[in-house]
């Protein structure tokens, strides 16, 4: 009895192995040899089921031996177990586990831009000055796994002057729509992540030497502005600041629909680098997609939803397309909320159920205030619908929130920011 307990997992094993035989082919085994597996592997159950004695033994034995050499003869690639099919089917069970996780309890989340900082943070950069020697690929290495960073240099092929090219500032300009998300021109383009396996949209910009465009791509979500306002205009704090001089003194006119390049002051040699940067990655976060079910969400939560399922006009929902939006729930149905002089009010008294709306109240450190825009302009209040969410973001002047698109429903709710996992920044913990 003793040697049939020591081998009843292999046995069992070898019971499962033939189910997965006679369920994956069937449809090309003979009926005779499925008939004989059938057989076999119900002669084994019983003979396990009803032992009662020592000679029992030899029988579930030969019964073993039987059924493995007939499985040899008709598994095919699926019998014996290979190395790669094993750890296939482990691999597989665990995705369906982590999608299982995702989809029910726990999701990941990377905050793509700013609109939530100092709270949180977007994608940022580290420009470096032009002398600035390459990195290393242990430096590029040792930033990628501590700040989740990318490099990014760039060397001129010819001989020139940089310009850089705007997007034309006329008002009613086919550029308007994506002059809202960055200054400098760029298109976006087709590409592939993760080493060619998956589709992705990346923005294309272009450096002038001479006439001739230099190309850069950098994620759909990030803005080169800063990046070459730091590298080749130091002396302006702001693309605005630069476009009013320019204009100013004739080197533009913003009125005039076109795309003017503005020529800076580097005149660039073959080989002369042309940008150097690192893209600091976003804020990496776990979302708590069970809480929601069992309370409502708070004002002054950090809050996940999806776009494509609020409940909103389709020419909006086409414009804020199928994404993911992370803000802070500045109030909830049946409430009346406006903002005044930086300050976000449910009816006549200053939010201060979070830290964010009293730092926004008070202006402190990186926190601007509310700006009164949108829905939400000239100080007028607005009564948010029923089973609704005002979604605002605690970087208010660099936020496409609830002012634009109005309340967030019910439906479109993801879950609430719980954990910032990576990088390893101050904010690492628990979300605020």
């Amino acid at each position: 009895m003793l040697q049939v307990k020591m081998q009843k997992k292999d046995i069992n094993t070898l019971l499962i192995n033939a189910s997965r035989i006679f369920r994956y082919r069937k449809d090309v085994l003979s009926v005779k040899d499925l008939n004989k597996l059938e057989e076999t592997r119900d002669r084994l159950k019983e003979l396990l089921r009803d032992r009662k004695s020592i000679k029992e033994n030899s029988k579930i034995l030969k019964e073993v031996e039987g059924l493995n050499q007939f499985l040899l003869k008709i598994g095919g690639k699926i019998y014996p177990k290979t190395f790669w099919i094993d750890n296939v089917e482990v691999g597989l069970v665990a995705i369906v586990v982590i999608i299982g996780i995702r989809a029910f309890f726990c999701q990941p989340f990377i905050i793509p831009t700013n609109s939530m900082y100092p709270t949180y943070s977007g994608m940022n950069e580290i420009v470096y000055s032009l002398d600035t020697e390459p990195q290393t690929i242990k430096e590029k290495i040792f930033n990628k796994l501590l700040h989740g960073s990318r490099n990014h240099y760039l060397e001129t092929s010819t001989d020139g002057r940089v310009s850089i090219s705007l997007f034309s500032q006329a008002p009613y300009s086919k550029d308007a729509k994506l002059r809202r998300l960055g200054h400098v021109s760029y298109q976006y383009v087709e590409g592939r992540k993760w080493f060619g396996l998956l589709p992705a949209t990346y923005r294309q910009y272009e450096i002038f030497v001479g006439n001739q465009p230099i190309k850069l791509e950098v994620p759909f979500d990030y803005s080169l502005d800063n990046v070459i306002l730091k590298t080749y205009f130091p002396q302006y704090t702001s693309f605005d600041q630069l476009k009013q001089e320019y204009h100013s003194k004739g080197r533009i006119n913003v009125f005039k629909d076109v795309r003017h390049k503005i020529k800076t002051a580097i005149i660039a040699k073959k080989g002369d680098p042309l940008i150097s940067f690192d893209i600091t990655l976003g804020d990496a976060l776990f979302v708590d997609r069970v809480s929601y079910h069992f309370k409502k969400p708070e004002v002054g939560d950090p809050f996940v939803f999806k776009t494509s399922k609020m409940e909103i006009n389709e020419k909006l929902k086409q414009s804020l397309g199928d994404k993911y939006f992370i803000k802070r729930i500045g109030g909830i149905g049946g409430e009346n909320i406006s903002i005044i002089d930086g300050k976000l009010y449910l009816d006549n008294q200053p939010r201060n159920e979070v830290t964010a709306f009293v730092a926004n109240e008070n202006k402190e450190g990186h926190y601007e205030g509310y700006k009164a825009d949108g829905i939400l302009a000239n100080e007028e209040s607005f009564t948010i619908p029923r089973d609704h969410y005002f979604a605002l973001g605690d970087n208010s002047y660099n936020s496409h929130d609830s002012r634009y698109f109005g309340p967030v429903s019910k439906g479109a709710l993801i879950g609430k920011a719980s954990f910032i996992y990576f990088p390893f920044t101050k904010r690492w913990g628990r979300a605020r």
